[in-house]
């Protein structure tokens, strides 16, 4: 995802007394929204949070049920599914429009982002679930293991909030792609001074944890294909999307 948003600054003059706690107040609670938006539950869903919050319990019901079961290459392939073909069905096609039509810009853009931050949730209970799944193990020294796992963990999920508080909770849910419009100028800003796409590529290095803990082989395989299916959305709709809109490569 590439960055495309603005953000003005206030001037160093014009801080109180009474504004650097105010700041702290306002950075902790953006890093709150931020994380939380990240794992699929957005707190400025206003009335939609009814539905919202139900509806990530029933996703923890269902990978539990899979657990017991042993279903748990059944349930990462539908949470698979859900997510990268259905953001490529709702942003790569008129599914968007008639959504739009049919409840309205504001409802509309509600319950998308309600269905988007359930993929969000879902994909990531997938690659839990997928390594958990018994089958084929990687041999690795436990301390090799649990070294991968932090170092791959910290730095993806740090590249990821990172863009993730730069470019902003409504890019990362793709709101540009689904209302058809620009949210701002194209700038290169935190990682993308130096990556072009730091939360598809760097971003998505913690999905490898779980099965690196486990040594599941299908764990592995999994996050790769979780993987190749954000950047298959990226070239497929999104890039097209940003060319037309933002005028850039």
């Amino acid at each position: 995802m590439l960055q495309r948003a603005v953000f003005q600054h206030p001037s160093a003059s014009t801080i109180s007394g009474w504004d650097l706690p105010m700041n702290l107040f306002k950075t902790l609670w953006k890093a709150t929204d931020v994380a939380l938006a990240m794992t699929g539950l957005r707190l400025d869903a206003g009335r939609f949070l009814v539905a919202w919050v139900p509806l990530l319990g029933v996703s923890v019901w269902l990978a539990y049920e899979a657990e017991q079961s042993g279903w748990h290459i059944e349930f990462a392939i539908g949470s698979w599914v859900f997510y990268y073909l259905g953001i490529s069905l709702i942003l790569g096609t008129r599914i968007k429009r008639v959504m739009l039509e049919k409840f309205g810009e504001n409802n509309a853009t509600k319950l998308y982002d309600m269905i988007c931050g359930l993929m969000f949730f879902n994909i990531g209970l997938g690659v839990a679930a997928a390594a958990l799944h018994a089958g084929a193990t990687i041999p690795l020294p436990p301390a090799l293991k649990w070294s991968l796992f932090v170092l791959l963990t910290a730095v993806g999920l740090g590249i990821k909030f990172w863009a993730t508080w730069i470019v902003g909770i409504n890019t990362y849910y793709f709101r540009d792609l689904f209302l058809e419009k620009s949210h701002g100028e194209y700038t290169a800003r935190g990682p993308y001074r130096w990556l072009s796409n730091p939360m598809y590529g760097v971003g998505n290095f913690h999905a490898y944890g779980p099965a690196l803990i486990t040594g599941s082989l299908v764990g592995l395989s999994f996050a790769l294909a979780c993987h190749i299916g954000i950047y298959g959305f990226y070239f497929i709709v999104e890039k097209p999307f940003i060319r037309r809109t933002y005028q850039t490569d």
